[in-house]
């Protein structure tokens, strides 16, 4: 059968979106299928065999992040080319009402649409907003599932029916067989996530004032906004800290195994942490915050 796995976010950046569509493309290859993942891309990436780009994308601050998100006549005109081109007998669109890619291929797409949600929020304004518009793009999809009960919890309430729950899933030999990176001695606590405020780094960082008897390192494996500030805070606080940027999807297994514990202290706008199921298939024991 031939797939579209459609992602409305830069196929370049980290995000739990694209791990969960990274790992669902090689799951159905595996299984004998044609694949095609089609997302934007940030200007100048390099993307690998079997991505189809779909637009430029630019950042657009939703849910206490940054969305690299792609929309307008040069995307559809990407999606449309995509799709003519693969002629795929089903379109997979993750979050197939953002406006981006996945949206323009729902309403594009000649072949059944699988819609899969994976956002969670008290509420949505702009679902509010734009209801009698998406409703349209709901009644295209032939199955609509959600990651977790958050995240059909926020799209049932704006569009009632039926959504079947599609946990995250990972590839959990490859993280338990992994062998770890040598990180240095004692204890490590990881911290492996996108450096934003809703992820809470700095929440970790100040715990860590109370635990200086355990004589813990923190490691850090990510980028973003709120590294700056996160590097700071851990020279004020006097906090053994290692900062390991940007890691390969290749690594991150390794990583996970060479950590004593991994900490997830998001503050909001988590539906379902993939980075929680991949610690735990590599062994690691989790502390994370209580969220819903």
């Amino acid at each position: 059968m031939k797939v579209a796995l459609v992602c409305p976010y830069a196929w370049d950046r980290v995000g739990g979106v694209q791990t969960h569509i990274a790992a669902l493309k090689e799951q159905l290859t595996a299984r004998g299928h044609d694949v095609v993942v089609i997302a934007p891309a940030s200007f100048g990436a390099h993307l690998n065999g079997g991505i189809s780009r779909a637009g430029r994308s630019l950042g657009i601050r939703a849910n206490g992040s940054v969305a690299p998100l792609s929309f307008g006549p040069s995307g559809a005109i990407a999606v449309r080319t995509a799709l003519a081109r693969f002629q795929p007998d089903v379109v997979h669109a993750h979050e197939p009402l953002i406006p981006s890619v996945s949206l323009m291929a729902t309403t594009l797409a000649h072949a059944p649409v699988v819609g899969t949600f994976h956002a969670s929020a008290p509420s949505s304004t702009g679902y509010r907003i734009a209801r009698p518009v998406l409703s349209r793009a709901v009644d295209r999809l032939a199955e609509r599932t959600a990651v977790s009960d958050e995240a059909r919890s926020l799209v049932e309430t704006y569009f009632p029916g039926t959504y079947r729950l599609t946990p995250n899933g990972v590839d959990v030999a490859g993280f338990r067989d992994a062998s770890a990176m040598d990180l240095g001695p004692g204890k490590k606590i990881l911290f492996l996530s996108r450096l934003e405020r809703r992820k809470g780094l700095e929440v970790l960082l100040q715990a860590c004032t109370r635990i200086r008897d355990l004589d813990a390192r923190v490691v850090v494996a990510g980028t973003g906004p709120e590294e700056r500030g996160a590097r700071k805070l851990a020279r004020e606080l006097g906090i053994d800290t290692t900062w390991l940027g940007r890691i390969p999807d290749g690594d991150k297994a390794s990583v996970f195994k060479a950590a004593d514990v991994y900490c997830a202290p998001a503050r909001s706008g988590e539906s379902f942490g993939i980075v929680l199921i991949e610690a735990m298939a590599a062994g690691r024991p989790v502390v994370c915050s209580d969220l819903a």
